[in-house]
């Protein structure tokens, strides 16, 4: 359930409660009124009885007379007249006003009062007649407390409604960021540290979007700073690699073949003048010097298994392309590279600039689709360039990732290029390096040409 549906289902319980006490200080409160008005009216119409008496004994007609008083209570909304013989039946009886919507039996029957009554006896000259009985009526006083209900609800209905739809509207405005707030961490999640938020909205918002604005910038940061620590560490390790290997090759390689031949030398020498002991001697170290030997080069093969300069620039791209593809497989990777690679000295840049692509087009871009292709120019111009359908640049600002790739084809004399395609559907990195004699205009040719799309 949403923070939206959570604040207005309380909303309206809140409401309704609220309707509920008022409902019931309104019953009281009106129970209270109505009896005081029914008693004033009673105590008021008792009175205009007595005086109705009066003129009955002074009318030349008293039976005409009692009927005009009769019709005179007639209309009334809180008092019925009833003239009574003298065996206590209902004679006449006064009409009361009836209301033209009434309000529902069983509200009247919740509200309904009591009734008070009084007697006035008639003049004693009328032997048929005993009284007058005045009897309230709460009926019309309960049907102006449902008007006034009626009344209050609607305007408190519509009230509602307007509360309602201004807090939809505003809570649906006002809460938007978090749902930009939430795919930006979704985006986080996945290791894309490049979304940012409008820093707008209410103050509460503003600063989450603020903190979440110095968060990615800061994750970015770091995983930048990671990212050319750990490109550091594969250099460094590389070289040192590289270097062992070539000490284990240059130094200890000589001197083991060196013992190995002089002990072969020294076994020759001697030859059957040797002692059983001596002979054995010999032929254990030339037996360790062997062993020595295989290990080195073992050692030697595990130093410089996996690099460029061993696997070959083909081998080492195939290898990383199979790395994305079985991480991430709808994704489509081509590759056209030259059988023997470009030169010992190019080969270890290109495959950086090929890695650092693949890798930044698969975390930033999404794409579908990578086109990687290596060609050479007769002139002796390498071109290195990987295309991807992904969303493309969000921005012109270059990480750290493309500042070392932009380094090592500097080192080279070389210029790199990153740009979004012309058809807007993608990136393009792209590293020209010249040709000894620095030819730097490539031509199309049939035998390995270079274009960019």
């Amino acid at each position: 359930m949403t923070l939206r549906q959570r604040l207005l289902i309380r909303l309206a319980v809140v409401l309704g409660l609220s309707i509920l006490v008022a409902a019931a200080m309104a019953y009281w409160r009106a129970a209270g009124q109505v009896r005081e008005e029914l008693h004033a009216a009673l105590v008021v119409g008792e009175q205009v009885l007595v005086d109705a008496v009066k003129e009955i004994e002074r009318a030349p007609n008293p039976f005409q007379q009692m009927r005009v008083v009769i019709e005179r209570f007639s209309g009334g909304r809180h008092l019925k007249i009833t003239l009574l013989d003298r065996s206590g039946q209902r004679v006449a009886a006064s009409r009361l006003a009836l209301a033209e919507d009434p309000a529902p039996e069983w509200f009247i029957d919740l509200m309904r009062e009591q009734p008070e009554t009084a007697r006035v006896d008639v003049p004693k000259g009328l032997r048929d007649f005993s009284a007058f009985l005045i009897e309230t009526d709460s009926r019309n006083e309960v049907q102006e407390f449902w008007e006034d209900i009626k009344y209050g609800l609607s305007v408190l209905g519509i009230l509602a409604c307007a509360v309602y739809a201004l807090i939809y509207w505003t809570l649906g405005r006002e809460l938007e960021p978090l749902a930009n707030l939430n795919s930006a961490l979704s985006r986080v999640a996945e290791g894309d540290f490049s979304m940012r938020l409008a820093e707008t909205g209410s103050r509460d918002l503003k600063e989450v979007s603020i903190g979440f604005n110095e968060m990615a910038a800061r994750l970015d940061a770091t995983e930048s700073d990671n990212l050319r620590l750990q490109e550091q560490l594969t250099n460094v390790q590389e070289e040192e690699r590289a270097e062992l290997a070539r000490n284990l090759h240059d130094e200890i390689g000589p001197l083991l073949f060196s013992v190995g031949l002089d002990a072969a030398a020294v076994q020759k020498a001697l030859g059957d003048t040797a002692t059983g002991e001596a002979a054995e001697r010999l032929a254990s170290i030339r037996e360790a010097v062997g062993l020595s030997q295989k290990h080195v080069l073992q050692i030697l093969g595990q130093l410089r298994n996996g690099t460029v300069e061993d696997l070959g620039l083909e081998t080492a791209v195939r290898q990383l392309i199979e790395f994305w593809k079985s991480r991430h497989p709808k994704l489509s990777i081509s590759a056209d590279l030259p059988e023997d690679g470009v030169s010992l000295e190019l080969d270890p840049v290109v495959y950086r600039v090929v890695q650092e692509s693949l890798s930044n087009a698969v975390r930033h871009g999404r794409p579908t689709q990578i086109d990687i292709l290596v060609a050479t120019s007769p002139e002796g111009m390498t071109r290195v360039m990987v295309s991807d359908n992904g969303g493309g640049l969000a921005s012109s600002r270059r990480g750290n990732g493309l500042t070392g790739m932009n380094e090592r084809v500097s080192l080279r004399k070389g210029s790199l290029t990153v740009r979004n395609r012309s058809d807007g559907k993608g990136t393009i990195v792209m590293a020209d390096f010249p040709s000894t004699n620095c030819i730097a205009d490539i031509e199309r040719t049939p035998e390995r040409g270079i274009s960019t799309p």
